[in-house]
């Protein structure tokens, strides 16, 4: 992973596609990705750590053939919380007032 990025497109689109995503833990990334949750933060100075975490994810998917829809389904549901432009536009809308 890079060691910052500032907003983390890749990120949602990979969520996007339903992929269970590791991305940096600084910056963007760090915002969309609730760890653990939705995605994985990968810290990129700690390269065993990082390797660890991933392997251990399809370690876990081996063991479980829910494991990796499960964090599959929670990234589509964070992206389609945040960072959809229906749910987007509404945010918006409250804020100044536009909306009840």
């Amino acid at each position: 992973p890079a060691l910052y990025e500032a907003f983390g497109l890749t990120v949602i689109e990979a969520m996007t596609c339903g992929l269970p995503t590791f991305a940096t833990n600084q910056g963007g990334p760090a915002e969309i990705i609730v760890d653990g949750v939705s995605g994985f933060h990968i810290d990129p100075n700690h390269g065993d750590e990082s390797s660890n975490k991933i392997a251990d994810f399809f370690e876990k998917c081996k063991q479980d053939n829910q494991h990796w829809t499960k964090y599959s389904a929670a990234g589509l549901q964070r992206i389609h919380e945040w960072y959809y432009f229906p749910a987007q536009s509404i945010r918006i809308q409250i804020h100044f007032g536009a909306r009840p």
